[in-house]
C-alpha cells in the first residue's frame, strides 16, 4: 500500500471542503480528539471552527484496547524505537509500515474498547459533537467512542479521520480525506 506523509495545507483545505457550512454561529459543537493521534487533528479542527467564529470546545478520549495500556506505559522502549526509526531510511519506514499494516489487517480483530474521559461531560449542551481521530483501520475505536456518547445524549454525532485503511473496517466516518493508503504523521514513531 502507498505511503504518504500528512500535509497540513491539503488537511486545511478538506476542512473547508468538507466543514464549510456544517455549523452555523448559532450552534456549538464538541470535538472529541480520540488519543493519541485524533488530538493533534481535532486541535486543527478546533482552530478551523474558531477562524470561522464557531463556538467549540475540545476534549480527548482515550480509547484502547484492554493490552495496550501496558505497552504505552513503557517510554524507554518507545524513546529506542523512535530514534532507531528516524536514523532509517524511507524505504524502509515503507516497508515495516506496510507490514504491520498487513499484520493488524490479518490478526483477529479484538472489539473491546476501554473509552476514558478525562473528567464527566454535559454532551446535552452541545448541538453537534464532532469525533475525530487520525486513522481508522479496523473501526472498533470510532464506534467505541460513538456507542459510548450514544449512551448518554441524542444530539448529533459526525466522525472525522484523515485515512481509512481497510476497505472492511466496522465503521465509514462520515468525513475522510483519504483511504486506501497509510500516512506517516508528525507525531508518528516514524514521522
Amino acid at each position: 500500500m502507498k505511503v504518504i506523509r500528512f500535509d497540513k495545507n491539503i488537511f486545511d483545505d478538506f476542512l473547508e471542503n468538507q466543514l464549510n457550512g456544517f455549523l452555523t454561529k448559532n450552534e456549538n459543537c464538541l470535538i472529541i480528539g480520540i488519543q493519541e493521534g485524533g488530538m493533534p487533528l481535532a486541535e486543527i479542527v478546533k482552530d478551523y471552527f474558531l477562524k470561522k467564529n464557531i463556538k467549540t470546545d475540545l476534549v480527548g478520549v482515550k480509547c484502547q484496547r484492554p493490552s495496550t495500556k501496558a505497552k504505552k506505559n513503557n517510554q524507554v522502549i518507545k524513546s529506542l524505537l523512535q530514534k532507531i526509526l528516524k536514523a532509517s531510511p524511507i524505504f524502509l519506514l515503507n516497508f515495516l509500515r506496510n507490514i504491520e499494516h498487513s499484520v493488524l489487517m490479518r490478526k483477529k480483530v479484538n472489539s473491546i474498547r476501554e473509552v476514558t474521559f478525562p473528567h464527566d461531560i454535559d454532551f446535552t449542551k452541545y448541538n453537534n459533537i464532532l469525533i475525530v481521530d487520525d486513522a481508522v483501520d479496523s473501526g472498533h475505536s470510532l464506534q467505541a467512542v460513538i456507542n459510548h456518547i450514544k449512551e448518554k445524549t441524542s444530539v448529533d454525532i459526525y466522525s472525522m479521520c484523515v485515512v481509512v485503511t481497510n476497505e472492511n473496517t466496522c465503521i465509514w466516518p462520515d468525513f475522510y480525506l483519504h483511504s486506501d493508503v497509510l500516512i506517516r504523521f508528525p507525531w508518528s514513531l516514524d514521522g
